[in-house]
């Protein structure tokens, strides 16, 4: 959906859905950039520890057998 069609609509409610559709952008955009930050700073280490404790080695079908 690139567009809103609002030819039918009076001039006034056709610039209250435009200034509605920009303060929608800027508050995702807003959102978008304090969940990078916060994932940024809770990111997992690429080492991390599995937390159910499995021992040795793991065939592919013991691995997939749970999905």
């Amino acid at each position: 959906m690139d567009q809103i069609d609002v030819h039918d609509l009076p001039e006034e409610e056709a610039r209250l859905i435009a200034a509605f559709v920009e303060f929608l952008r800027r508050q995702r955009q807003e959102r978008g950039q304090q969940e990078f930050s916060q994932a940024e700073a809770t990111a997992p280490s690429p080492f991390a520890v599995w937390p159910l404790g499995v021992k040795g080695t793991l065939s592919r079908e013991e691995i997939y057998d749970d999905l």
